[in-house]
């Protein structure tokens, strides 16, 4: 694993905001707001690759003690992603997968966390706005929509869809990830799992307190293949016939080399 790192300037930009009048700097005294900046924005997988642990650092203005009046939920999320769904149905003793159902525009990988539950920090409608944990994601089964999602057969289809994911370790939320510092400054530790997908990732970070959005704010993360992974990624996302002609031929000639070997 190869992390491009921005740890310093990070620091520095911080040190800039503590540096600056009552600690930070504001366009108005009389509003808290949020910073936030990724310690990595960077990621590149190689072979070694067994998940990274990025720092997000941030900094609420405006406000003294924070910690003990503001709830904070940071997300990440991306890259948008087409999926299939398939019923497996039983066949005498033989389990078949049904036709294939499409979940469009879902993200690959959804990571949450915050100071105590979602639920008890964003009302509903802001839960579902701005998307806030794995059940506010609009899943939608094929065929279905905001007015008739909720026929058994819709929710079957969305409940395994996230499931299967959140089993995958790419849906999760959590909670107690999010350490104050010094005076305003916190920091959020988010766990990349091994499996994380290729792609532009959007990170936010919402400030509330007693139920009312304060601030938010967002930064972006890149995650990208490096040395041969990157080569084979390519080529199969960009000339797949090519990619699949060169698998059966590799793998032809592997079993010619080995039908060589065990040659009597």
């Amino acid at each position: 694993m190869i992390l491009q790192h921005r740890f310093f300037s990070t620091l520095f930009g911080f040190a800039a905001m503590l540096a600056a009048p009552n600690g930070f700097a504001q366009t108005s005294s009389s509003t808290a707001g949020i910073e936030i900046a990724l310690t990595n924005d960077k990621v590149e997988i190689d072979t070694s690759f067994s998940g990274a642990q990025l720092t997000l650092f941030g900094a609420v203005n405006g406000m003294e003690n924070p910690a003990e009046k503001i709830d904070i939920i940071s997300v990440v999320r991306g890259p948008e992603t087409n999926f299939e769904i398939r019923q497996l149905t039983r066949n005498n003793l033989i389990w078949t997968p049904g036709d294939a159902h499409k979940i469009e525009n879902a993200p690959a990988l959804y990571l949450t966390n915050a100071t105590k539950p979602i639920t008890d920090i964003a009302p509903l409608p802001d839960q579902a706005k701005y998307r806030l944990g794995a059940n506010h994601l609009g899943v939608r089964a094929p065929g279905s929509s905001e007015e008739n999602a909720n026929t058994a057969h819709d929710l079957d289809y969305e409940k395994a869809f996230l499931k299967e994911n959140e089993t995958k370790g790419l849906y999760r939320d959590a909670v107690d990830g999010v350490a104050f510092k010094k005076g305003s400054l916190f920091a959020i530790q988010v766990n990349l799992p091994a499996n994380t997908p290729v792609g532009d990732y959007d990170v936010f970070v919402y400030l509330y307190q007693d139920g009312a959005l304060l601030s938010r704010d967002t930064a972006t993360l890149l995650v990208n293949k490096v040395g041969i992974e990157r080569r084979i990624y390519e080529l199969a996302h960009e000339r797949p016939v090519s990619y699949g002609i060169t698998c059966v031929a590799l793998s032809l000639f592997a079993g010619w080399i080995a039908a060589l070997a065990f040659r009597k």
